[in-house]
């Protein structure tokens, strides 16, 4: 990354004080393991306040950006700082400024309630695999200040950047949206996640839409199933103006998984009997193809799905493990919400053997949650442990269930009955993370050995 201190100033609209650096090479918002010459640029928080740390890396920075407020107790540094209004707007601006400078990377934003990062990771997977130079989200950095960080690491000779956007408030997405400026949007599929901090369910969808209205005219999208549908219902018509040109039938039996693109038929195996990586899989080919149609290229579906064979689900989103006692836990403990919940559990019924399930609350889906956990279809499952006060509708309505008020106290109950566990056994873990039932995994994960079903 490069760019002038005079570019800087122009594109968050700030005043550089005490000079203005002609070449900045990088910025950064962590005063931990601040690199030499670095800009630290000091973000505000409810909870924190990066411009107290500033005094940290001043004598190592080349320049410093903070707000009216902030740099107030930066008098005595001999150092240029850049004034602007709003340090958070700021770091996505320099993030957009430096977005520009890639004009041979195509942008791919990836949104949705549910299956971002497993369709993210798919698509990098089959990309790379293909041979393209490919940046991509890390980890979780998918917001206001994870998406410009994806945006400032991205090489300029990247022909692709794949980048996750996600939101749980009203006026995120604009603001992803702006700094992103996505050549392509894949939105994944809508459901009830983050509702409470939306405004419903029409609320999250035209949030989301806000992704799409910023398309410029060569953009395209690709919508997962049912999206057009919620779109059409949210009076968000007007920006589905693109069909993906090519379909990808997915069609599941047991873990082999058909997929047909016109005369042209491709079959591979999933590590799991999971429908819902079917259809990703589905519209992570639909996006490929359309891509390869729009530079000219020549369709390959049998090596496009050989590359996807070998792609593996991220840690915590139905992890296959191995348990004690010669069980397998698939470790779902990263997030939920009712849809994935829901998935995860046909992915269960569909597991030989003995099968259980650890499900703790589902968070934000607002004045619904209670009906969305009551309404969970468990059937099939041998066992079924629910952890948390909106699982207690669950329990109230299959009182065959077991339920435990927190994760603490399953946590005590398991000390004496890690028995459940035993040969020919699934045992599945889902729940919101801040419900913490990674500890349910840790506790029960066989740590001698990792497993892959």
């Amino acid at each position: 990354m490069q760019m002038t201190g005079a570019e800087m100033a122009a594109a968050t609209g700030g005043t550089w004080h005490g000079g203005c650096p002609d070449v900045v090479q990088w910025i950064q918002t962590d005063s931990r393991d601040f690199q030499q010459g670095s800009v630290f640029l000091a973000l505000r928080g409810e909870h924190f306040d990066g411009h107290a740390f500033a005094l940290n890396v001043a004598e190592r920075a080349s320049a410093l950006v903070g707000d009216s407020q902030g740099i107030s107790a930066w008098t005595s540094l001999s150092v240029p700082v850049l004034e602007v209004t709003d340090t958070l707007q700021a770091w996505g601006d320099l993030a957009h400024l430096w977005r520009k400078t890639c004009s041979k990377t195509q942008f791919f934003g990836i949104t949705g309630s549910y299956g971002k990062t497993t369709v993210r990771t798919m698509l990098v997977h089959l990309l790379r695999g293909l041979g393209w130079r490919v940046h991509s989200t890390d980890a979780n950095l998918n917001n206001r200040i994870g998406v410009p960080w994806t945006l400032l690491h991205t090489p300029q000779d990247a022909d692709v950047a794949v980048v996750e956007c996600g939101i749980s408030e009203q006026g995120e997405m604009q603001h992803l949206a702006d700094v992103l400026s996505p050549d392509v949007v894949v939105m994944t599929g809508i459901t009830a996640a983050h509702a409470e901090g939306l405004g419903g369910v029409q609320g999250v969808v035209q949030e989301k839409a806000k992704l799409l209205h910023a398309l410029p005219e060569h953009g395209w999208c690709a919508l997962g199933d049912g999206v057009a549908e919620a779109l059409r219902d949210a009076d968000e018509v007007g920006v589905v103006a693109c069909e993906m040109p090519v379909h990808v039938a997915a069609v599941l039996q047991g873990t082999q998984v058909r997929f047909s693109l016109g005369e042209v038929h491709a079959t591979l195996k999933l590590p799991l009997p999971a429908a819902h990586w079917a259809h990703n899989m589905g519209l992570v080919l639909s996006v490929v193809a359309s891509w390869y149609a729009q530079r000219g290229l020549a369709e390959d579906l049998p090596a496009w799905v050989d590359v996807l064979a070998s792609w593996q689900p991220v840690s915590g989103r139905l992890t296959p493990l191995a348990g004690i006692h010669g069980s397998v836990i698939l470790d779902d403990a990263y997030n939920a919400n009712p849809v994935s919940m829901q998935a995860a559990l046909v992915t269960l019924r569909a597991m030989q053997g003995r099968t259980l399930a650890v499900l703790g609350d589902m968070k934000e889906l607002g004045e619904d949650a209670e009906d969305l956990h009551a309404s969970l279809d468990i059937h099939g499952v041998d066992q079924v442990y629910v952890v948390g006060a909106h699982m207690q509708a669950l329990h109230r309505q299959q009182p065959h269930t077991q339920w435990f008020a927190t994760t603490e106290k399953f946590l005590a109950w398991l000390e004496t009955h890690r028995c459940i566990l035993k040969p020919q056994t699934t045992l599945l873990v889902k729940g919101s993370r801040s419900m913490r039932l990674d500890q349910v995994v840790e506790c029960l994960r066989d740590k001698e050995q990792d497993y892959a079903v």
